[in-house]
């Protein structure tokens, strides 16, 4: 019987305060971030962060995609992951904040193992299997309606063990309301229905932050 804890404020800031070691450079990215106003909620949560770079290291990746960056901070934390030799390929489809990522990228000295693309994500992931490319770990942060399209040319693009990671599968608690059936909830709730019974795959579903879904591809 699955005795999961209430998530309340208290909680939260426990959470925040003790599950998350400080640093510099993402507490001054995060601060920049917020100053940009409501668009600021598209950014990971720093403890989600901390737990994508020990996912790289501990699975030893080499290479690394990531569909959605926003302003960077996903990339920072999984390019820290990777050895001095491995790559991230980072897919927005939009410059706006690019410049700022870069910035902090450049401050941890992480540039050498970035690699953005603007685009639709989409159309990048089908010309990279069009193009034989392969992962090691790839992270979903994007437009929800796409989950399901991203979700199945990830499994293309990865091999045996290979690993996807994707955020908001919690969707701030709404996939457990029946009576909330918007298009991006409807299409996480179904997504994650559709996981729970491919038998392509291992996974797990994490109360972190706003939900992981961790996938291991068989």
């Amino acid at each position: 019987m699955s005795t999961q804890l209430e998530i309340n404020e208290n909680l939260i800031k426990y959470l925040q305060d003790v599950g998350y070691r400080k640093d510099a450079i993402v507490d001054e990215l995060e601060k920049e971030t917020k100053a940009l106003g409501n668009v600021a909620k598209m950014q990971i949560a720093k403890e989600q962060g901390q737990f994508l770079e020990i996912i790289v290291k501990t699975s030893k990746a080499k290479s690394c995609l990531e569909i959605g960056r926003f302003t960077g901070l996903s990339t920072l934390y999984m390019a820290r992951g990777l050895p001095s030799d491995g790559k991230i390929f980072t897919v927005d489809n939009s410059d706006e904040f690019l410049q700022l990522a870069q910035k902090y990228w450049e401050k941890d000295g992480l540039t050498s193992k970035i690699k953005s693309i603007i685009g639709s994500g989409t159309d990048v992931m089908q010309s990279l299997i069009d193009r034989q490319h392969s992962f090691d770990l790839i992270f979903i942060d994007a437009d929800k309606n796409n989950y399901p399209n991203y979700y199945e040319l990830s499994l293309s693009l990865l091999p045996p063990n290979g690993i996807i990671i994707i955020d908001n599968m919690l969707w701030h608690g709404d996939v457990a309301d029946t009576s909330i059936n918007d298009s991006q909830t409807k299409t996480i709730r179904d997504l994650n229905k559709k996981i729970n019974s491919d038998d392509r795959i291992e996974f797990s579903l994490l109360p972190l932050s706003d939900g992981l879904s961790f996938i291991r591809k068989k």
